[in-house]
């Protein structure tokens, strides 16, 4: 029994420290807020990416990427400021 239990925890902090690995710091957030701001604002009102199936949200993503000429720093750092935003796990993304 203990032995199921000690295999059961170390399943489960694994899979939690997994979990987490993605997730963005206070400064990530700051800076992917900041990119989301500079960039998107600069030539339409925001949208809610919320509103936006996945496929329909990638699609725009992936243009507007392009069109805004986001470095592949800036992109990376904007498409998991959003994810993050999507899932809930950081506030309104305004």
């Amino acid at each position: 029994m203990r032995r199921v239990f000690l295999v059961l925890t170390v399943a489960l902090a694994w899979a939690g420290s997994t979990a987490r690995a993605d997730e963005l710091t206070s400064k990530e957030v700051a800076a992917g807020r900041k990119v989301y701001v500079a960039k998107c604002a600069k030539c339409h009102k925001f949208y809610e990416p919320k509103s936006y199936h996945e496929a329909d949200w990638g699609r725009w993503m992936e243009a507007m990427s392009r069109k805004s000429k986001l470095k592949t720093e800036q992109d990376k750092l904007l498409r998991r400021y959003l994810d993050e935003y999507r899932a809930g796990r950081i506030p309104k993304a305004r």
